[in-house]
């Protein structure tokens, strides 16, 4: 059974709702102002209402090991709040409702107002890993298509630990694929984030990921790739980078069953997944849509050899890949060249 309500906040909650428009219009005005230090705490969210912020911090509360009343029970499972412990899922709870409400791009950029960054930002090295996992969801969803959000991140230099937990052994897959989420998120139309990422030798870290056990996180990896040689503003310039640090030697081996590195757990799988196949190939599109000449010759003709075994397999190129029969044709009189 449900705790009864204080009558008293139930008769407040009643006479708010049926009162006049406006009428409470002063009021409220009188409380922005601090011109009503009698009204409490609770009588002032009964007025104004909770907003999103005053969530957002109380999220961050819980998750910092304070217990608050978010459901308005006065109580924590049964106990009565001063003697209230919180647990591990209050804290995972309040991290799934933090990155609901900043799925609002007005919330995400509102982290910094609030001060939420630098001790979301500090969980990344929590030792519980379902923490970390949520910790790189948060950041990731604040930052995705958000400029402001993104600098606001990068301000606490977190590339070094993201790439980290991305090639941690150790680390559960579920948390490394938010990693990459993360890291996907923050490298997106940002070039700061780019150049820092080069600093760091993040490509080798692609490299890694790309011959990682986990088809997902390979697949991940290569829609990334795919998606950051569209947006480079020179490249040419990135493809030398991948080159260097084996990261297109490693797609080109991936697309053959003969070179590429197996998957699964125990490394028992030779399949080349078809997804993952279209988000290589995908890559190589907008690297020759970009500039024709960012690769060599002979990678050229790996991408060609590629593209004809999988059609001899009965793959559609130019319909798997959402391509006009223009663009295909361009595409593989590219590659012919």
């Amino acid at each position: 059974m449900p705790p009864a309500q204080d009558p008293t906040q139930s008769l407040l909650r009643w006479g708010i709702e049926n009162a006049a428009p406006n009428s409470l219009l002063p009021l409220h005005e009188d409380i922005q102002a601090g011109r009503r230090p009698d009204l409490n705490t609770d009588i002032l969210k009964a007025i104004m209402g909770t907003t999103d912020a005053d969530r957002m911090r109380e999220c961050l509360m819980v998750i910092e090991g304070k217990w608050v009343d978010r459901d308005g029970t006065g109580k924590a499972q049964g106990v009565a709040k001063e003697n209230a412990e919180v647990t591990a899922e209050d804290r995972y709870r309040a991290w799934d409702d933090l990155e609901m409400l900043i799925e609002d791009i007005d919330n995400a950029n509102d982290m910094q107002n609030l001060g939420l960054w630098k001790p979301v930002v500090a969980h990344l090295t929590d030792d519980d890993t379902d923490v970390v996992m949520r910790a790189c969801w948060v950041c990731g969803t604040a930052v995705q298509n958000n400029p402001k959000a993104q600098q606001a991140f990068l301000a606490l230099d977190p590339l070094p630990t993201i790439t980290s937990i991305i090639t941690s052994a150790s680390t559960p897959i579920g948390t490394r694929n938010k990693a990459m989420y993360c890291l996907s998120s923050t490298l997106k139309h940002s070039a700061p984030a780019v150049a820092r990422f080069s600093e760091l030798q993040g490509w080798n870290t692609l490299t890694q990921s790309l011959q990682d056990p986990s088809q997902v996180l390979r697949t991940k990896t290569a829609f990334l790739l795919s998606q950051l040689v569209s947006q480079s503003s020179s490249p040419k310039e990135m493809i030398s980078s991948l080159r260097t640090s084996n990261t297109l030697s490693t797609l080109l081996a991936s697309l053959f069953k003969s070179s590429a590195t197996p998957t699964g757990p125990d490394g028992d799988s030779a399949e080349i997944d078809a997804d993952y196949r279209d988000k290589v190939l995908r890559f190589f599109v907008n690297a020759i849509e970009r500039d024709a000449d960012a690769l060599q010759n002979e990678e050229k003709e790996q991408v060609l050899k590629a593209v004809r075994e999988a059609e001899a397999e009965g793959w559609k190129g130019q319909e798997d890949l959402g391509m006009s029969e223009q663009e295909w044709n361009a595409f593989v009189e590219a590659l012919s060249e």
